[in-house]
């Protein structure tokens, strides 16, 4: 069994879990053994997302809610929002008052579920897992039970500018390491003619924010380096100093300093997505939302998707998936209300709706995740605008930038900090990662 966090301490564990339902994670508490609703009888249900529910995100999954609704009478489902993640979400489940449906980020799945934090849905789901990629289905499970099933999500890919590719005579998107540098420095030029370059060929991440972290994991994995190691008994240490690791961070150095604007360093990904928008870089790392943002640019052009160029150990993509879980303490036909909703969720046809996307400031409706299933290929969508199916197929070689929940505090305390040194130049690589290992292994320990 692995060895996770304990957010809270075993004896208020045991309390509070005991006044809300089984304290065990292998409850055997599950739809498929509780009794069917009496005809004409309505539950009600609710789900909480991690975005208002009033928000353009918001009102698009009501729209998939009623849906459901109106397949499923004996069912209504209230939309709450702005779900909680970590000890503020521990803190809600174990009041009792948690809702029967919850988004959960993968990390959170794992995370809390050693903690008595979910139901076992193995039993009422387990038959769903063919339609997943075998590593994206294992983020919801621990200790071989389902606690998480996968709902939506992305993955993260190259997004170009196809007309300054054009312009550039770049025939096809880079596909290695030295096919992204070549293209970018292409990319980087002079176009008012003053002596400096004013468009580059990559926007990066250089800020000191979360974003940083899993771009350069990205790179991480895709040199082959691990971040962190375990010695079989769940204990972990980071793994990240090591030659594969110093050669990601050397090639992501040169990228910002060579091929991205002078200011990288002070560029979260919000930032990148704008220069990407105005045409200051020709390239980016981002989700399926970066294509409708490109979409309604001021200067039109053409916006093209490809997969992340492989390096020597091949591809990765940073992952984003969300999960749906049912808290400990649900039960009867609100738990069998709760299994029908997530089946209904996870099936082809709720998965298609979530491709409808939400409504922008100009009535149009632009899609802000991917359904997450391996199967969806034939959707009407994706055969109108099939740019988005490299979201999916990023599932498949997944570069997961929480592999184990403890791994939250070395990024907040230490690596967001190395990463904006090394590539600022206030740091080399080496002596960045030699810090990430003493001061993350403290970390990691101590957990």
């Amino acid at each position: 069994m692995n060895k996770w966090p304990k957010v809270v301490v075993a004896g208020t564990l045991a309390i509070s879990l005991t006044a809300c339902g089984s304290a065990k994670p292998e409850s055997a508490n599950t739809a498929g053994e509780q009794a069917q609703a009496e005809p004409g009888k309505t539950t009600q249900i609710r789900m909480q997302i991690a975005w208002a529910s009033d928000s353009p995100r918001g009102k698009a999954i009501r729209v998939i809610l009623d849906e459901f609704e109106k397949k499923n009478q004996d069912v209504k489902v209230e939309l709450l929002g702005s779900a909680q993640n970590g000890q503020k979400l521990l803190t809600q489940i174990l009041s009792g008052d948690a809702p029967e449906v919850m988004q959960i980020a993968y990390r959170d799945v794992r995370g809390l579920a050693p903690q008595g934090a979910y139901l076992d849905l193995s039993k009422d789901l387990n038959a769903e897992k063919d339609n997943y990629y075998q590593q994206l289905w294992d983020l919801g499970t621990w200790d071989g039970k389902l606690y998480g099933f996968p709902w939506l999500g992305h993955s993260v890919q190259l997004i170009y500018n196809k007309t300054l590719f054009d312009k550039a005579g770049i025939k096809n998107p880079p596909k290695t390491w030295d096919e992204l540098y070549d293209a970018a420095k292409k990319l980087t030029v002079d176009t008012n003619g003053d002596g400096k370059p004013d468009q580059y060929g990559i926007g990066l991440v250089g800020k000191q924010v979360y974003d940083i972290t899993w771009m350069v994991n990205m790179f991480m994995n895709q040199a082959g380096a691990n971040i962190v190691k375990d010695d079989g008994k769940g204990n972990y240490q980071v793994g990240l100093n090591s030659p594969e690791g110093k050669k990601a961070l050397e090639f992501y150095t040169k990228l910002v300093k060579e091929v991205s604007p002078p200011d990288t360093v002070n560029k979260d990904g919000g930032a990148v997505m704008a220069d990407f928008r105005n045409q200051v870089v020709a390239m980016q790392f981002q989700g399926p939302w970066g294509v409708p943002d490109a979409w309604k640019a001021a200067n039109k052009f053409e916006v093209a998707t490809a997969e992340v160029p492989a390096g020597p150990a091949g591809k990765a993509a940073d992952i984003g998936p969300y999960m749906l879980s049912v808290p400990t303490g649900v039960k009867g036909d609100k738990l069998s209300a709760s299994v029908k909703l997530i089946k209904f969720l996870g099936s082809k046809e709720g998965q298609e709706l979530v491709m409808k996307g939400e409504k922008a400031d100009d009535g149009n409706f632009y899609p802000f995740r991917v359904p997450i299933r391996k199967d969806l290929y034939d959707l009407p969508y994706f055969k109108e605008h099939p740019e988005f199916l490299v979201f999916i197929k990023g599932l498949e070689y997944p570069s997961i930038s929480t592999p184990v929940p403890q791994w939250a505090q070395v990024e907040a305390e230490v690596y967001q900090s190395v990463l904006n040194q090394v590539v600022s130049g206030a740091i080399t690589a080496e002596q960045g990662l030699k810090t990430l290992e003493e001061k993350g292994n403290a970390i990691l320990k101590a957990k």
